[in-house]
C-alpha cells in the first residue's frame, strides 16, 4: 500500500536556487508535486515544537519524494508552507515508508 491512498491533497514542492548568470541571487523554482495527507499539529505539541497555534501542520508523503528544510510548498487552495528546520522525518513500517514534515502556514 502507498501513502497516496491516504492523500487529502495536491502539493507544490518549490526550492530557492540561484539564478543563473549571477552569483548573489536566488529564486524559487517548482522542484516537483506530490499527494501527501495534511494534519494539524496537536495544541499540546505546539510549544515542543516551537509552532504557532494553528498554523503548525504535519504532511505526510511518500518516502522518495524530494523534500529539504526551507522548501515551500503550495496546497490546491493557494495556501502557502515552509518546512521547519529539522522537520523532515522519514520512517519505514514495514511495505510502507513515509516522510512527515513539519510545516509552518505563512
Amino acid at each position: 500500500m502507498k501513502l497516496t491512498h491516504l492523500s487529502n491533497m495536491k502539493i507544490v514542492i518549490s526550492r530557492l536556487q540561484a539564478v543563473s548568470g549571477t552569483a548573489d541571487r536566488l529564486a524559487l523554482s517548482t522542484v516537483t508535486a506530490a499527494y501527501g495527507h495534511l494534519q494539524p499539529v496537536a495544541r499540546e505539541k505546539i510549544q515542543l515544537v516551537e509552532g504557532i497555534p494553528g498554523k503548525t501542520y504535519y504532511i505526510f508523503v511518500d518516502g522518495d519524494i524530494d523534500i529539504k528544510e526551507n522548501d515551500q510548498l503550495k496546497d490546491e487552495d493557494g495556501n502557502i508552507y515552509t518546512v521547519k528546520r529539522g522537520g523532515v522525518t522519514k520512517w519505514m513500517h514495514g511495505a510502507m515508508d513515509y516522510q512527515e514534515i513539519l510545516i509552518i502556514q505563512k
